[in-house]
């Protein structure tokens, strides 16, 4: 089956995410980028959690055996990947607008306590695309997603990626 954008849709059960999200595989890339960006990873199970990765995967002409696989062959490029990105404020600004009069408060910084359990699949699959598929099928993918500025998005991800490929880090 494909969405309207051409993206082949892989069946993914929730057990498979669960054993995904729990899985040694998973921890090995997002411990090291935690350890690394100093941050926590948060990892509850939460259906929210959960479902959001079952949508991720499903869409993204991976299954979970091969989104383990590729965790488990690119593990060192995928940890160094998800630093720079993390790292890299101009692709990681989430900036909002906001309808006049509904701005946010600036006194009111949100703090980030952590990431939830399953980014490493985000970084995987991203990186899978960006090292393997056409940029268009990369920017159907995040606008079936929903990313906001998904262009945008698109080239950042791709200029972090090709800083990684020029000079990747001896650490791991």
């Amino acid at each position: 089956m494909k969405t309207p954008e051409g993206i082949h849709i892989i069946p993914t059960t929730h057990q498979e995410v669960v054993a995904l999200l729990t899985s040694d595989e998973l921890d090995a890339v997002e411990s090291p980028i935690a350890e690394r960006c100093r941050f926590n990873i948060l990892r509850d199970l939460a259906s929210t959690t959960t479902s959001s990765v079952q949508a991720e995967v499903s869409v993204s002409g991976m299954s979970v055996s091969e989104i383990v696989d590729y965790m488990v062959n690119h593990r060192r490029h995928l940890i160094e990947f998800g630093v720079r990105f993390l790292g890299d404020e101009d692709a990681t600004d989430d900036e909002q607008e906001y309808p006049e009069g509904e701005e946010q408060d600036p006194d009111g910084e949100s703090v980030t306590l952590g990431y939830g359990v399953g980014f490493g699949v985000k970084y995987a699959i991203y990186h899978n695309f960006l090292s393997n598929r056409p940029a268009a099928e990369f920017r159907a993918f995040l606008k079936n997603r929903r990313i906001p500025k998904h262009t945008k998005f698109a080239k950042e991800l791709a200029r972090v990626f090709g800083d990684t490929q020029e000079s990747p880090s001896d650490e791991a």
